[in-house]
């Protein structure tokens, strides 16, 4: 009786040693596939050409990206990093560093959606959540 009680305790430590941490939908590489910009008439990749990579670990993030607009030779550089939460579809990314410094140290409140392999960010919403009439919309497309 001791031996099985005891067997069983160590196949019960056995198994309970191998479950893996639940991760986090988000977790993992994203490519920006497309973006419509609250202040602009313009999409991209349609006028707005470049690229950008967002990943996300266990409460941290980054991304960086270039991005040409039409009629422009320069292209302007986006990163950053901070850290974020994700409450269902509420997330909210501090902001530690950013190509524009005038974010850094800001909180932006979003609405994330996962649909398989895409995210979609929208944002900037208030403090309940609730979406302006125009508003920025960013979709991306899982890389692992």
């Amino acid at each position: 009786m001791k031996r099985i009680i005891f067997l069983s305790l160590v196949i019960a430590l056995i198994i309970g040693s191998c479950t893996q941490e639940k991760k986090s939908p988000i977790e993992g590489a994203w490519q920006l596939v497309y973006a419509k910009f609250m202040s602009m008439e313009e999409t991209f990749p349609a006028q707005i050409s470049g690229e950008q990579i967002k990943m996300f670990t266990k409460g941290h993030l980054t991304w960086v990206g270039q991005f040409k607009l039409p009629m422009d030779t320069v292209f302007e550089y986006d990163y950053g990093w901070g850290t974020y939460t994700l409450d269902g579809n509420k997330f909210i990314e501090n902001v530690n560093l950013h190509a524009d410094k005038s974010s850094i140290g800001k909180t932006k409140k979003m609405i994330m959606e996962i649909r398989n392999d895409t995210l979609i960010q929208r944002w900037p919403t208030d403090e309940n959540f609730n979406l302006p009439e125009k508003y920025h919309t960013y979709k991306y497309i899982r890389l692992e």
